[in-house]
């Protein structure tokens, strides 16, 4: 049965096979993918995608999925009332195109092998999730005015209920009555570990086996909620924790720019590797993304604020 990520084309020692590797466009796509998919937390939350015609995407913002009014009483052989069904407010996404090159000389190859290539990618892929993650985390907090105070500071365990702060944000959502249901918790490292570590959190995990939270720290839920954790320097100055609807928040444009010598997705990383055309004994290794975020349920999240001190 196939797996998904992708997993990486493995490569050995030998410098021919590598050389080969760096020839081969979709395997060097697919290991650059396979790194970068299970690091997004951009395409996660806006789980939608949607093609850009021209570059640019027109949308509707906080449509409603009510019509204009209640169903009413028909009398025999009467006519039926007409209801409208409202649009959301519109607006305009333009589709940017990022990317860079890295060279990898002949050189590095041959001292280092197969390390050289895969630090080459992991590099890049790391690089392109941060900046992707950082540019969507700030256009959703931008887009997100709905708030929920936490009880106290996530950092002062004796009278922090984080527990609670992540109920009444969810139901601050699912109280809209839009169809929203909040299904995942994002917040950076040093307060995920806050949370899990909290005694009023442990105290409802179970403990009767050797895989407790406390020992093996793997905790993925809380609430009903999937907990993502990302580092703090991508999330937005001010914002520690937020509560959304992954399915109904929004979703990533992307261009399907037709390049012949590029492999991979329009809607993910591509890239394009060859020689250096000026032979200075290296390869190229270009990186690009396609893409845009859109928020189109601005109510189908919440910010956690008074979560640091």
């Amino acid at each position: 049965m196939p797996t998904y990520p992708v997993p990486a084309p493995t490569l050995t020692g030998d410098v021919l096979t590598i050389n080969r590797f760096l020839n081969s466009p979709a395997q060097v796509n697919r290991a650059l993918r396979s790194i970068a998919d299970q690091q997004f937390i951009a395409d996660k939350l806006l789980a939608g995608r949607v093609e850009a015609s021209g570059g640019a995407i027109l949308y509707g913002v906080s449509e409603s999925i009510y019509t204009d009014r209640d169903p009413r009483l028909v009398a025999p052989g009467a006519e039926y009332s007409r209801a409208i069904a409202p649009d959301g407010q519109a607006a305009m996404l333009t589709i940017g195109k990022y990317g860079q090159d890295l060279g990898l000389t002949d050189e590095k190859i041959s001292r280092e092998k197969s390390r050289s290539v895969q630090t080459v990618l992991a590099k890049s892929a790391n690089r392109t999730v941060a900046y992707v993650d950082a540019v969507t985390l700030a256009v959703i907090n931008a887009a997100v005015t709905q708030t929920q105070a936490a009880v106290a500071p996530w950092n002062n365990p004796a009278t922090a209920d984080p527990l609670l702060d992540v109920m009444l944000a969810q139901a601050k959502i699912d109280d809209l009555g839009q169809g929203y249901r909040a299904d995942v918790l994002v917040t950076t490292y040093e307060y995920g570990a806050r949370l899990t570590a909290n005694p009023k959190v442990v105290a409802g995990v179970k403990r009767e086996s050797d895989s407790t939270i406390t020992v093996t720290g793997d905790f993925t839920r809380i609430g009903g909620l999937m907990l993502w954790t990302v580092p703090a320097a991508r999330m937005p100055l001010g914002v520690s924790a937020f509560v959304a609807d992954s399915k109904q928040l929004g979703f990533m444009g992307y261009e399907n720019i037709q390049s012949p010598e590029y492999s991979g997705s329009a809607d993910g990383i591509q890239s394009w590797v060859r020689r250096n055309p000026v032979a200075n004994d290296e390869w190229l290794i270009r990186s690009r993304r396609i893409f845009a975020p859109a928020v189109q349920e601005p109510q189908a999240a919440v910010k956690i604020t008074g979560v640091a001190a």
